[in-house]
């Protein structure tokens, strides 16, 4: 498929490095829990079996999809991709994961063979302290894929995925976490290292991504409660990048404080989150660079049993010290939310699972309630086999050139993909 040789070496590295390590491991401990026979199946099943015994799972895929990420007006796109995944409890409190893709998109032309290690990370576990090192993703937030506190590991807004958190990527970062009690835990995370939020840019807009060593964020949270709340701080870059006049992404320094709570009252879920995030320009002089704001959600979740649930939430951006742009300075406005002082919106996610639970469906969407911005995502997944997967959807944005979802109108795309697991 023309995958490049660095490619390849990156993923015969993580097998041959990790895979004896989890299968000796392996060999010497009993596991907590017995695995579901597998069915025999000659040197085949043999061979399957010894991949589940080392926790190594993966998926050969196939899709296509009628528009890709990239704002360069190319239809009607297949893919390839292998993702591989171990996932090893070693024995004594140590454990080790890794997961990434080797993936071809475009196979009909030159495409390209984006191929990344999102995670490879090891763990230990001494009495109350929990320590991970190396590659991964940090997710923080309660709300649903709303999340003003998500501040510390980037996505691929890139990346032909049909899955909604396969855009994440894992950054390298030490993290602790000290468990006070059964619930409650402090973390603290460094990121020695800057990695963006990866977008489509159009022709002519570079990016400079700084070499920063100053990124780090602490966390209480107390989860596994009638009521489960944290409050966080973020001090380091900013994921997302500020266009300069000359079309150059920058990624300024920023310090964000926040918090979350969510509770459950019989059926129903609710969920707020909040951040206040203050960037380079507190005072709101600087035409290019993002003013401090705030960001809040609030969600109410409801189940309805029957495999049927729902989900509304309402969103609330407030720019501070707001002066209203001019034109040369309204295309970073609109790509950083700050076109306008408040910007308010609603989405909406509506989820049912048919047939013993083998067919989900699943229709979400979000608006903009000042402008005319929206996007559109029925999806639709349904188990083949034990080993078989089909997924099918429709990504949809418009709207005014004012809005993020008015500029990434061709980026809508329909697709269809089929997976294999083993």
């Amino acid at each position: 498929m023309g995958f490049c040789m660095r490619t390849l070496r990156c993923w015969l590295a993580l097998i041959f490095i990790l895979l004896p390590i989890a299968v000796s491991a392996q060999a010497g401990t009993e596991p907590l829990l017995a695995p579901p026979e597998q069915p025999s199946g000659g040197e085949g099943g043999a061979a399957l079996s010894v991949l589940d015994k080392a926790g190594l799972t993966g998926s050969l895929r196939g899709a296509y999809w009628s528009s890709n990420r990239l704002l360069d007006d190319r239809e009607h796109v297949g893919t390839a991709s292998t993702w591989l995944k171990l996932d090893n409890r070693l024995g004594g409190g140590f454990g080790v994961f890794a997961e990434g893709y080797a993936s071809r998109e475009d196979l009909r032309s030159e495409g390209s063979s984006p191929s990344r290690l999102r995670e490879a990370y090891f763990d230990a576990r001494f009495g109350q302290l929990f320590l991970r090192l190396g590659k991964q993703i940090i997710a923080w937030g309660r709300a649903d894929r709303l999340n003003p506190t998500d501040n510390l590991t980037p996505r691929d807004a890139t990346l032909l995925a049909a899955d909604i958190d396969e855009d994440r990527m894992g950054s390298v970062a030490a993290k602790a976490a000290w468990n006070i009690n059964a619930s409650t835990s402090l973390i603290g995370v460094w990121l020695p290292s800057f990695q963006p939020n990866r977008v489509a840019r159009r022709n002519g807009i570079r990016e400079q991504v700084p070499d920063d060593q100053r990124n780090w964020a602490v966390k209480l949270d107390r989860s596994g409660n009638a009521f489960d709340w944290s409050v966080s701080y973020y001090e380091g870059r900013d994921l997302s990048g500020d266009l300069g006049q000359d079309y150059v992404l920058r990624y300024y320094r920023t310090r964000v404080i926040g918090g979350d709570a969510a509770t459950t009252i019989g059926s129903w879920r609710i969920a707020l989150e909040s951040a206040f995030t203050r960037t380079e320009d507190p005072q709101g002089t600087l035409a290019y660079l993002k003013n401090p704001f705030t960001y809040t959600v609030l969600g109410v979740e409801k189940n309805f049993g029957d495999n049927t649930s729902a989900i509304i939430q309402i969103f609330n951006r407030t720019v501070l010290n707001y002066q209203r742009p001019d034109d040369n300075e309204r295309l970073h406005a609109v790509l950083t939310s700050q076109l306008d002082r408040r910007q308010n919106g609603v989405s909406v996610r509506v989820a049912k699972k048919w047939m013993n639970e083998t067919l989900e469906t699943e229709f979400s969407g979000l608006r903009l309630i000042e402008r005319s911005g929206y996007s559109l995502r029925p999806r639709m997944v349904y188990l083949w086999s034990d080993r078989i997967k089909l997924l099918t959807g429709y990504e949809y944005f418009n709207g005014s050139g004012e809005t993020i979802y008015g500029l990434l109108h061709k980026n809508s795309t329909l697709f269809a993909e089929m997976r294999l697991y083993f």
